[in-house]
């Protein structure tokens, strides 16, 4: 048996590696970052939004038995106790206490990957290297620490030319049933905003999926947004939310309006795709510093050096327009 030391602070016993064969994600980003890993265990359970928010035709290459993966086990982030066991899990993975309800007195070990800091660089890589420890991985030519550096010699001389006055974005949260809530700060989408070269509006607001109304994004007026989750872009750009009029922002009549692309997982959340989304960004918001005609040719080599496959043409349009074109 051995220790290691979680995200969380919390010291966890485990077994060898070759004893973790069957594994359950409760935390969806973690997922992307485990199959990345070539990891000879086997998923045994997860959350569904690990899937819903991926592209299916890469999980297929990447995950090929994942519609078999159990996922009904959780509602909303807390397990079922009963159902979980049924699983026969050696670990379990979690983020944050809200997803441990029900596993305290369990005698299987659970792995804690929460972290106060909201920095998708961060964030990324520290959940790469856990896995690593947990699986007794040795370290390899590829990494996304690696992966990060390369972007970071990418876009930084196209940041370092950026005006003193940065356009303002903003990045929504989720738009349905009429209510509209965005990424504040203090939480990974504000670090998206301001790490690719822009003012969050919305930084004033302190957290994830904060409230917000038409009224107060006229004020704003921002000149980019991004769509995390809820209506497509094509919605906002075509006009045609109930009782939302976006064509009166400054984003909408540049057609400066984009869905966070979805590779592994929705790019919008930090996972093993993290430094794509980063290169993405800054090709939207400097266009003329960053061209986004690099972006195939970067996302192919990404793939091939942290997951060995490669991807087609079509397959990489279709993880940067998830909802078409």
């Amino acid at each position: 048996m051995r220790t290691i030391v979680d995200l969380a602070g919390n010291k966890v016993i485990l077994p060898p590696a070759k004893n973790l064969r069957r594994i359950v994600i409760i935390a969806p980003p973690l997922v992307s970052t485990f199959a990345s890993l070539g990891i000879k265990a086997r998923i045994v359970g997860a959350h569904k939004i690990a899937f819903d928010d991926a592209n299916h035709e890469l999980l297929d290459k990447v995950l090929p038995y994942w519609k078999e993966i159990p996922t009904n086990f959780i509602a909303g982030y807390t397990a079922n106790t009963e159902a979980l066991l049924n699983l026969h899990p050696d670990i379990i993975f979690v983020y944050g206490n809200f997803q441990k309800k029900g596993l305290q007195a369990i005698e299987i070990p659970v792995v804690d990957f929460f972290t106060m800091n909201h920095d998708n660089e961060f964030w990324s890589v520290a959940i790469e290297k856990l896995m690593k420890t947990i699986f007794q991985i040795k370290s390899s030519q590829n990494s996304v620490e690696k992966e990060w550096k390369k972007t970071h010699e990418r876009i930084e001389p196209v940041l370092k030319n950026v005006m003193k006055k940065k356009p303002k974005g903003l990045m929504i949260m989720n738009n349905s049933a009429g209510k509209i809530t965005v990424r504040g700060s203090e939480s990974y989408g504000d670090d998206w905003l301001i790490k690719s070269g822009l003012i969050n509006v919305a930084g004033h607001l302190k957290g994830e999926g904060k409230e917000v109304g038409m009224e107060q994004i006229y004020r704003w007026n921002p000149d980019i947004i991004y769509i995390f989750r809820g209506r497509p872009a094509s919605d906002y750009l075509g006009n045609r939310i109930e009782n939302q009029d976006w064509s009166l922002l400054k984003a909408y009549k540049e057609k400066a309006i984009y869905d966070c692309p979805r590779g592994m997982i929705n790019w919008g959340a930090p996972s093993v795709d993290s430094p794509l989304m980063l290169q993405w960004m800054v090709s939207k918001n400097y266009k003329k510093g960053f061209h986004e005609t690099k972006l195939p040719a970067i996302i192919k080599e990404y793939y091939q050096n942290l997951f060995n496959i490669s991807l087609s043409h079509d397959l990489i349009q279709s993880i940067l327009f998830p909802n078409g074109k």
